[in-house]
């Protein structure tokens, strides 16, 4: 992993240097780790882990690599302050949005981050981070729901109208693949904020568009009921994000799951 990441980072203008677990721990001990941001890569399982809160606590942003499937990774990440995340396998882009990060994710001054942009990342991510909450199912169908549109309304502009016409013609992936493939959009991300809390989850998640009101589409609307498409807001709040808030005229979504009824089955 080490090799790959200098592959994509050195000719992007990265300055890199590899450190072992021993190193790395040597040099936090000494006050003198010579590095702006650390990338520790969860599936080492050489003891990197255990120096993530030593890296929030010497003020060492850090990006942590888990695989798709890895959630006692992202869990420990969570709880340890990392504040970007990045699941693999992923390419020079991906990497970049990243690590264009600030340390306190997107507009928060805790959580961590994760960067998506296609229709295999909303389904990938969403499913593993669902495993957070109680009622995993639901909360997944939810934030995907919610993902599904910061990638084709946000970040793409597919709109309403446009969206119901490639519905009935049976052409929208194939339209939203080939808007994801263009060039002005390669580098368009939007990004998952997860922040643990005792009693709850919270997620946010943002992306670069343009904006728009959401308040047509909180609700079901039985005057909507013969469009292919419109409900997916309505149907987060139903299933798992009851108190659904809009930021940023509409570009920034938050939900939040309580886990106070698993906390008091768990005592």
């Amino acid at each position: 992993m080490g090799e790959l990441l200098e592959s994509l980072l050195v000719p992007a203008g990265y300055a890199c240097e590899r450190l072992g677990t021993a190193e790395a721990g040597g040099y936090l001990a000494t006050g003198r780790l010579p590095v702006e941001r650390v990338i520790v890569d969860a599936c080492s399982r050489t003891g990197s882990l255990d120096l993530l809160t030593p890296f929030k606590e010497a003020g060492l942003p850090v990006t942590l690599l888990v695989e798709a499937e890895d959630l006692l990774a992202v869990e420990t990440g969570l709880h340890a302050g990392v504040s970007g995340f990045l699941v693999k396998p992923f390419d020079e882009k991906a990497l970049g949005a990243a690590l264009a990060l600030p340390s306190g994710g997107v507009d928060a001054p805790s959580g961590g981050c994760f960067p998506f942009r296609t229709l295999e990342d909303v389904t990938g991510l969403s499913q593993l981070v669902a495993g957070l909450c109680p009622e995993a199912e639901m909360v997944q169908i939810a934030l995907s729901e919610l993902m599904l549109n910061a990638v084709e309304h946000g970040n793409l502009g597919l709109g309403f109208e446009r969206k119901g016409r490639l519905m009935t013609t049976g052409s929208w992936r194939n339209e939203v693949e080939r808007l994801l493939d263009a060039p002005e959009n390669l580098a368009r991300f939007a990004y998952l904020r997860i922040e643990c809390r005792p009693r709850e989850v919270r997620f946010l998640i943002r992306d670069q568009g343009d904006g728009f009101d959401p308040a047509p589409y909180l609700n079901l609307n039985p005057a909507r009921s013969v469009e292919p498409h419109g409900r997916g807001i309505a149907i987060a709040r139903m299933l798992a994000f009851p108190d659904l808030v809009f930021l940023d005229g509409g570009r920034c979504v938050e939900g939040v799951v309580r886990r106070q009824a698993w906390l008091d089955m768990a005592a």
